[in-house]
């Protein structure tokens, strides 16, 4: 679905099934809903809102906000992503040059649902993925232990989505034994004591993700000593806004990760040329036709590997819309 504000300004509305139900500690989803935005004259720019379900704003107000000429957050970051991919594409400069992306492919490091995760896992393996992020919620850290031991090389993340309180934070303690190399936001308050129990309780470094939505939220959460790094997300912060908050890791002495929001080719770009970046700490790349069942960009996947899209600007562009 097209809708056109003006010449210069055009989105696409696109609904696209999950090749299988991706599970959270928020919820469930079987469907991503996103917009494309288009920024001109040629060369066209070109970013991505993907708000994700029951973290970000709904869908809907992003397409009355742009028909309206206002902004949401993930508009306004995806209108930064395509503002600066077109200022690049004129000036005839890939994105990557400008940030000191080095490599041109990046191991995938797959986002693993609450769903049968050890299937998943299995899956991916078969593919020659060795990196993986794992949904976890109270009551349910089992499988981490479990997929460890079927896969003791594997590099293991996990992931909260905020969801472990003061009465639940302890249940994470069992998995310094499971070899874990970080953790996502385990709370929602990262100031709370449950952060300063749970850094006494394990070694591998506390990431703050969702409370992570502006350059100043940034910078509060580098402050705190529990807080050993930031997820850098160019669909929440824009292109600008996650250059900012890389730079304001990398000044405090604290860890940074790349990550995106289960957007099409478009905006896991933006994700991948981060993720290039020698200073990022295995950050989340992987394809986009590996949780959608159509994509509007050709693929990037080479045997367990993302390809770092190169060229003027962003380095792609979409190839269907339809």
């Amino acid at each position: 679905m097209e809708h056109m504000a003006d010449e210069s300004f055009k989105i696409f509305h696109l609904e696209i099934p999950l090749q299988s139900p991706f599970s959270t500690a928020t919820g469930t989803i079987e469907s991503r809903s996103i917009v494309l935005v288009r920024v001109g004259p040629e060369p066209y720019g070109w970013g991505e809102a993907a708000p994700f379900p029951g973290q970000d704003e709904p869908i809907e107000e992003v397409i009355e906000a742009a028909k309206a000429g206002e902004w949401t957050p993930t508009l306004s970051a995806a209108v930064d992503q395509a503002t600066a991919d077109r200022d690049a594409r004129v000036a005839g400069v890939w994105l990557g040059d400008e940030i000191g992306a080095a490599m041109s492919q990046v191991p995938i490091s797959l986002a693993v649902g609450l769903d049968d995760p050890m299937r998943g896992v299995m899956q991916a393996v078969d593919q020659g993925v060795s990196r993986f992020k794992l949904k976890i919620a109270p009551g349910r850290v089992g499988h981490v232990a479990r997929i460890r031991r079927r896969f003791p090389d594997a590099v293991i993340g996990v992931d909260a989505n905020g969801s472990f309180g003061s009465d639940t934070i302890g249940e994470i303690a069992v998995l310094s034994d499971a070899g874990v190399a970080y953790i996502e936001q385990p709370v929602v308050n990262l100031a709370s004591m449950a952060v300063e129990r749970l850094h006494e309780m394990v070694e591998f470094p506390v990431f703050a993700d969702e409370s992570v939505r502006s350059v100043a939220d940034a910078e509060r959460v580098l402050s705190l000593q529990p807080v050993d790094g930031v997820v850098v997300k160019p669909g929440r912060l824009g292109w600008f806004g996650a250059l900012a908050v890389r730079d304001l890791a990398n000044a405090a002495g604290k860890l940074w990760r790349a990550s995106g929001l289960l957007e099409t080719g478009v905006g896991r770009a933006y994700t991948d040329i981060l993720a290039a970046c020698p200073d990022a700490f295995i950050s989340d790349v992987a394809p986009a036709e590996w949780f959608l069942e159509t994509d509007v960009t050709e693929s990037r996947y080479r045997d367990g590997y993302v390809m770092v899209p190169s060229g003027p600007g962003l380095g792609i562009n979409p190839t269907t819309l339809a």
